[in-house]
């Protein structure tokens, strides 16, 4: 028993202790725990537990964006604005293409009605993402919250084109458009109020609020005709509409038409036999009937007494006038035709006949009868003017359904009836106006004006048809005169300055600068303030290339607009073109800092320090060049001009390490730029690292397979190779001997990083034996400017000279000249010679050209030697062109050293001629004639030919 309690109490013991080190050792929540904890939080709306636990895990992950984010909301629902807006900034400065921080940031500037900044933020949002939806809808809600109702209109329209099968993009456009009739409708400006609402009928016909607004509108405006007909054409669409009925009925109620309204209760009690309101008004309906026509209705009455008395005319006279008096024109019609029967040209019912006509909107039948009345009664004035307004009224009903030349004939026959009627003028010329014949509605308005000179209204729409037809000056010219009868008048000044600006941008469009600033400056000696003229002026200035007149209206326009943000960009643009960097780049620097998200003011900045930096450049200024560099980078350190000017200008200072680090942070932002991985490939050429150069010229090949990246490529790659291969052939030929002399060397070399040496074995087989000589030859560089060439050669004797060193050291100075001074030993026979040697070299462009003397040592003997040696160089430098000429016989010359002994202190002169070609800097191959002259006494000359064979391979 004892024994089982004792394991009961071990296992118990492991149980706990392994639960202990679970708790010890169990990991704490990483910051993606966090975050979906708070995500749960934020849906179960317990904020305070959210942003503690956001807050934890943006301490463990700082750049954790979503989090970042979430937290940013977070703030936004519990009210604290700034916090909201730290952290949301903090999101786009991370990762400015996270839409959902754009949209975050625009609510917030729109809750505190920064519109400004929040039209900032939604503009830096469609640069990254244009054309989205719900970055365009908050530009349009940002429209609307300012107040911008026609801008927002303009975009309402773009955004609805984009997306019209949308309906939230279709709830957003009548949105606008009822919010904007609200703000119009409010402020008491009718006409625009119902153009809004109008517009939002078009996308919604069933908008039931825009309905009624327009309705309304009607009746506070006493046009209960048009609210009548409003209803009437909603209901034939919706002919079952409990809304629309009890308004029409209301109307009838509101119009005393309590007939009428009576009959269109029953209408609704007999289709909606259970409504209780219906019921209830029927008794207050008649009440009310009852009190207006107090217990008695005339009209009953007078209809009585003509039921009785047909021919009763005062009977007649009152059912007439108090049908018209309650709308009921067909009624009063009808009574009026029934009186005509008995008397057709009765001038008293054909005048009430008229007026019905008239009320009822039958202006052309109207018209008709007018002219009837007036031909009985030529000299009668009222009828006159009656048929006048009649057959306008009759054209601008023809107008309005866009039957002009009906409208014009209508017109014109009030014209021949009154020729001065002003209405008649006035809408002969709207006509020809809106079918835009401008030459005819010109000729009505001169007509119009020849007959009333002061009127306002025919010089305006003068004016506005000269500048439909292009004739600006002439319309400014009304335009002035209107404006000086009315001094300070705004609506005058507003259309002179229109006129103005239309016709400089027309002119601007023509090419005519110097006509359309004349246009512009007269806007501006109007109103000095005019920003879009100002605008013109520094495009126009600065396009002309005059930056002192554009910095001039640059100057203006900020007098009157200091914090205007197209103005201070244009002026830093023009002060940039004039390399007035400091105070362009001042500018654009404190716009950037106003809007830091706003990408065009930090391309500016940074576009006017590289132009700084380039002139300093251009200035051979290089430090202050990698300052301005270095500033565009803290800007933004991707700026891959910045990146690529700053390595150019290190690499000019060889300061290697530095350009290479900034080619390997080009590399990294842009991985398949060969511009940057280009520049690693020279800087480790500077650095003489010629393998890692040439696997970086290779990875430019791969992304663009060129021939100049390709030669690049193969030249770096001939870099790495230290070793070469050579086989050289002299054959030489005398015209006064048979014997000939043929050369074969056989060559290795091996290139160190300071030079190269050689080895060399030279063969010539000769009838007394043969010969060969060793030689070797090293290329030491002491700098990069100084560098020694020695030379030993040994031989048997035969043939060859038996012993010969060479040396000199070259020095290269200023403008690409190289000089040297060098000695020379040779020992041959019996022969020991000893020769100092100088030369000068000058490189032009592909041109070397090379001048070396020998002062030669023969004891007793003292001998010169001159060379003078050209070479043009193509295809990179791998190739050239070689021209020699000679006096004398040099202890360098290779084909004269055997026969050395011989022709020391002959006059010796000699021309010669070759070409190198180099096939992918390894292989070489060069061809080389030379003709030697020697004089043997005054009459004697003998000649000597050389061709020289070379073959090098790298390798």
């Amino acid at each position: 028993m004892m024994s089982f309690f004792k394991y009961i109490l071990s296992g118990t013991l492991i149980c706990l202790s392994l639960q202990a080190e679970a708790q010890l050792f169990r990991k704490g929540p990483d910051a993606d725990d966090l975050y979906n904890e708070a995500v749960k939080e934020t849906k179960a709306q317990h904020y305070a537990k959210a942003i503690e636990l956001s807050k934890a895990a943006l301490a463990k992950r700082p750049e954790f964006t979503d989090q970042e984010l979430l937290l940013g909301r977070l703030y936004m629902l519990t009210g604290q604005t700034a916090a909201a807006r730290k952290h949301i900034k903090a999101v786009l400065a991370k990762d400015p293409l996270y839409k959902d921080a754009y949209l975050y940031a625009v609510n917030i500037e729109l809750g505190a009605k920064k519109y400004e900044e929040a039209a900032c933020y939604v503009d830096e949002g469609l640069y990254h993402f244009p054309a989205d939806r719900d970055l365009m809808l908050k530009k349009l809600g940002i429209l609307d919250a300012s107040e911008n109702f026609f801008q927002g209109g303009i975009y309402a329209n773009s955004l609805l084109e984009k997306y019209s099968g949308d309906t939230v993009v279709t709830r957003a456009y009548t949105g606008h458009y009822m919010l904007a009739g609200r703000y119009y409708q409010v402020r008491g400006n009718q006409l625009l109020a119902q153009q809004n609402y109008e517009k939002a009928l078009l996308v919604d016909p069933n908008n039931r609020e825009a309905k009624e607004a327009i309705t309304n509108m009607y009746i506070r405006s006493g046009s209960y005709t048009s609210a009548m007909e409003q209803i009437n054409a909603e209901l034939a669409s919706n002919p079952g509409s409990y809304d629309l009925m009890m308004r029409k009925l209301g109307l009838l109620q509101d119009t005393h038409d309590y007939a009428g309204a009576l009959a269109y209760l029953q209408l609704i009690l007999k289709r909606f036999p259970n409504d209780g309101k219906a019921r209830s008004m029927e008794t207050p309906l008649r009440m009310e009937a009852a009190a207006w026509y107090a217990n008695t209705d005339p009209y009953l009455l007078y209809e009585g007494v003509l039921e009785k008395n047909p021919g009763n005319r005062e009977a007649l006279d009152k059912v007439i006038g108090l049908s018209m008096s309650r709308g009921a024109y067909r009624e009063a019609l009808a009574w009026i035709n029934r009186g005509l029967k008995s008397s057709p040209n009765d001038q008293r019912l054909l005048g009430l006949k008229m007026d019905v006509l008239e009320s009822d909107r039958k202006f052309t039948e109207a018209a008709a009868l007018a002219e009837k009345l007036r031909q009985g009664n030529p000299g009668n004035a009222d009828l006159r003017s009656r048929y006048t307004a009649l057959k306008i009224a009759s054209g601008r009903d023809y107008l309005s359904q866009q039957q002009y030349d009906l409208a014009l004939s209508e017109f014109t026959k009030a014209l021949q009836a009154d020729p001065k009627d002003t209405a008649a003028l006035d809408m002969t010329a709207n006509t020809y106006i809106i079918q835009k014949d401008n030459v005819r509605a010109l000729q009505v308005l001169d007509k119009a004006l020849a007959i009333y000179p002061d009127n306002t209204r025919f010089l305006i729409k003068k004016s506005s048809v000269l500048a439909g037809m292009g004739q600006y000056d002439e319309a400014a010219a009304i335009a002035s005169q209107l404006l000086e009868r009315n001094p300070g008048d705004e609506r005058y000044q507003a259309n002179l300055v229109d006129l103005r600006l239309t016709a400089g941008r027309i002119l601007m469009q023509s090419e005519e600068y110097d006509m359309a600033a004349a246009q512009f400056r007269r806007v501006l000696a109007e109103q000095p303030n005019n920003l879009d003229a100002i605008n013109y002026l520094i495009n126009m200035e600065t396009a002309v290339g005059q930056p002192d007149s554009a910095l001039l209206y640059a100057d203006q326009g900020l007098k009157y607009y200091p914090d205007n943000k197209d103005l201070l960009l244009k002026k830093a643009g023009v002060l940039t073109s004039v390399n007035r960097y400091a105070a362009a780049n001042d500018i654009t620097y404190q716009l950037m800092q106003r809007y830091p998200f706003t990408v065009k003011y930090r391309n500016a900045y940074t576009e006017g320090l590289l132009a700084q930096g380039t002139t300093y450049q251009r200035n051979n200024q290089p430090d202050s060049a990698l300052a301005v560099f270095k500033q565009v980078l803290a800007v933004n350190r991707r700026d891959s001009m910045g990146l690529l000017y700053s390595i150019n200008l290190l690499n000019g200072k060889q300061q290697y390490d530095s350009a290479l680090a900034y080619a390997n942070e080009g590399i990294r932002y842009y991985p398949n730029n060969e511009a940057f991985i280009q520049k690693r490939a020279v800087t480790l050429e500077s650095r003489k690292e010629y393998v890692a150069a040439a696997a970086a010229a290779d990875s430019v090949v791969v992304l663009k397979n060129t021939p100049a990246n390709q030669d690049y490529a193969e030249y770096l790659k001939s870099k790495t190779l230290k070793n070469q291969f050579g086989m050289y052939y002299l054959n030489t030929n005398y015209d006064y001997t048979s014997t000939k002399y043929s050369i074969a060397t056989l060559e290795y070399r091996h290139y160190i990083p300071r030079g190269s040496w050689a080895a060399r074995l030279n063969y010539a087989g000769r009838t007394q034996g043969t010969g060969l000589m060793g030689e070797a030859e090293i290329y030491y560089n002491h700098t990069p400017k100084m560098y020694s060439y020695g030379l030993v050669n040994y031989s048997n004797g035969i043939v060859f000279p038996q012993f010969r060193v060479a040396y000199s050291l070259f020095k290269t100075f200023k403008h690409n000249i190289e000089g040297e001074l060098g000695v020379r030993y040779l020992k041959a026979d019996t022969v020991n010679s000893i020769s100092g040697v100088a030369s000068v070299a000058k490189t032009w462009k592909d041109f070397w050209v090379n001048f070396r003397a020998y002062f030669i040592s023969d004891s007793p003997n003292f001998y010169t030697s001159f060379n003078l040696t050209s070479r043009y160089y193509m295809n990179h430098s791998q190739d050239y062109i070689m021209f020699v000429a000679g006096l004398g016989t040099s202890p360098d010359d290779r084909s004269r050293l055997v026969q050395f002994p011989k022709l020391a202190g002959l006059l010796t002169r000699s021309v010669g001629a070759g070409y190198l070609k180099t096939f992918k800097y390894r292989t070489s191959v060069g061809v080389y004639g030379t003709w030697i002259n020697q004089k043997i006494n005054d009459t004697d000359f003998q000649n000597q030919y050389d061709l020289y064979i070379t073959l090098q391979r790298k390798f």
